[in-house]
């Protein structure tokens, strides 16, 4: 798949999944607008991809804020002249049942994961409209596998898949494509240790009698599926979730 020169915005792009796509996608070529509130990693990453065949520009924004959202927009607009793809990854979460999860920690997982996701989408439409571009939305297997402890996280994760099919059908007519991405037990530091130590951490296959394969996933895993999106081969999909998770979702239970 190519995605030399188009124009993609990644939010949620200083650390974890969103890093790891930006890296991916400017490594090949693309022109990436990385989004997040942590300027300095994203101005880190952006010295470290100075010499990639893309270009990477870094912007400040916090995507639950409507004028950061629109401030994104314009900056890509201005460095790259629009934008192709839009890929809403930025997200939280705070974990807990619904009898112990606070009213605020609950609102406010809508508005990083939910919210942010209607508002960028918006903001970027018109560019969309022009380029018959694609939005790539980040699920999650919890969705499809409710763990315990987490309802939130998984409400909110559910309405980005049925938001994004039903944006799917009423943008499909103006030539837009959207798209979910669903990531499986993927090391990231979002679960309170480095991304090396859970990746040392699943190489002992802690994980392997939840999953049908017997593999570590990688961010590079769900950043080449990202890609395939961007790119033209993804061009004839539209609405679907996909799952790039080694067969999580299967629900597995082997205690082996």
């Amino acid at each position: 798949m190519s995605v030399e020169d188009r124009r993609i915005v990644v939010t949620g792009a200083s650390s974890g999944l969103g890093a790891h796509t930006v890296r991916h996608l400017v490594e090949r070529g693309a022109l990436v607008l990385a989004a997040a509130r942590r300027l300095d990693r994203l101005e880190a990453s952006a010295a470290e991809l100075a010499g990639a065949p893309g270009r990477v520009v870094a912007f400040r924004a916090d995507v639950t804020v409507e004028r950061d959202v629109q401030g994104l927009v314009a900056a890509a607009v201005q460095a790259f002249g629009g934008i192709d793809v839009l890929v809403n990854n930025a997200g939280s979460e705070v974990q807990g049942p619904i009898d112990v999860l606070a009213d605020e920690d609950f609102e406010g997982m809508l508005r990083a994961n939910v919210a942010s996701v209607f508002r960028c989408t918006r903001a970027a439409l018109p560019e969309l409209r022009k380029s018959r571009g694609a939005v790539v939305n980040l699920g999650s297997t919890v969705v499809a596998r409710p763990p315990r402890g987490r309802f939130g996280y998984v409400a909110a994760k559910g309405a980005v898949e049925a938001m994004s099919r039903a944006l799917a059908l009423d943008l499909g007519r103006d030539g837009i494509r959207v798209n979910v991405i669903r990531p499986g037990i993927i090391p990231s530091e979002l679960r309170g240790l480095t991304e090396e130590e859970e990746r040392a951490r699943f190489a002992t296959g802690i994980n392997f009698g939840r999953q049908a394969l017997s593999t570590v996933g990688e961010p590079s895993d769900v950043a080449e599926a990202i890609a395939w999106l961007c790119g033209p081969g993804g061009r004839f999909v539209t609405g679907a979730v996909i799952d790039v998770d080694g067969g999580f979702t299967l629900g597995a239970a082997d205690p082996s």
